[in-house]
């Protein structure tokens, strides 16, 4: 079974791939063939992994728009991607701290956003613009999911990128930007458009120095948002 691991990471974001890749070599999937995806601007990069990588490069763009076209890239370098029988996205800014294995294997993966997995539904931050197409009205809205890992079978998750960047273009056209970016478009489809067949725990987007009742499997680390959000 091949799986493979995508990233994202222009300018300063990597500064993370390292220290993620070889996390990722000691915990991600190990039994099967994995394979890391990089999208960067960065030319010159080198990956240092014992694991097969791929490098594709995509032009860098002012924040919010490299987080909120995550799904255009993916959609950009489909014939890649079919190559893989599952996907994962994952934030560069991650480490993989735990085995990560057949727990993840779905056709539609989702992970509890970990600020909201013991809270109300009418607390969760979904888009309220009416306009917009990722708009959950809190009556409507089931979980509330993490952008930082996410994904499932290719076919599901490239299916899962189209309908997504279809919706935040018709968005753009209509001069509006969800209020979590790609992750309220997340939320939209794995709360309206269909639900995930598999939901993971906040392990799998543990915030770093948090404390709350899970296991850690993928740390989310903390960092200086205003450094890398240019």
């Amino acid at each position: 079974m091949k799986i493979g691991l995508l990233t994202i990471a222009t300018n300063l974001y990597t500064d993370f791939i390292h220290k993620l890749y070889e996390s990722a070599d000691k915990y991600f999937c190990k039994d099967y063939d994995t394979k890391y995806y990089l999208f960067t601007n960065n030319v010159n990069f080198n990956v240092q992994t014992n694991k097969k990588y791929k490098i594709l490069f995509i032009d860098h763009e002012k924040w919010p728009f490299i987080t909120l076209k995550r799904y255009h890239i993916f959609s950009l370098y489909e014939k890649e991607l079919l190559e893989m029988d599952y996907l994962y996205y994952c934030d560069a800014d991650m480490l993989f701290v735990n085995n990560v294995q057949d727990d993840i294997l779905g056709e539609r993966v989702a992970t509890i956003h970990p600020g909201f997995y013991n809270k109300n539904k009418n607390s969760y931050t979904y888009e309220t613009n009416l306009k917009s197409k990722a708009y959950i009205s809190k009556p409507n809205g089931k979980q509330y999911y993490a952008g930082g890992f996410n994904g499932g079978s290719t076919e599901e998750f490239l299916k899962m990128s189209k309908i997504l960047k279809n919706n935040i273009d018709i968005d753009l056209k209509n001069n509006i930007i969800a209020k979590w970016h790609d992750e309220s478009h997340l939320n939209h489809y794995y709360n309206i458009t269909t639900t995930p067949t598999l939901e993971l725990s906040p392990s799998y987007c543990y915030p770093e120095n948090w404390c709350i009742p899970f296991d850690k499997k993928i740390l989310a680390l903390d960092k200086n948002h205003k450094k890398y959000q240019v």
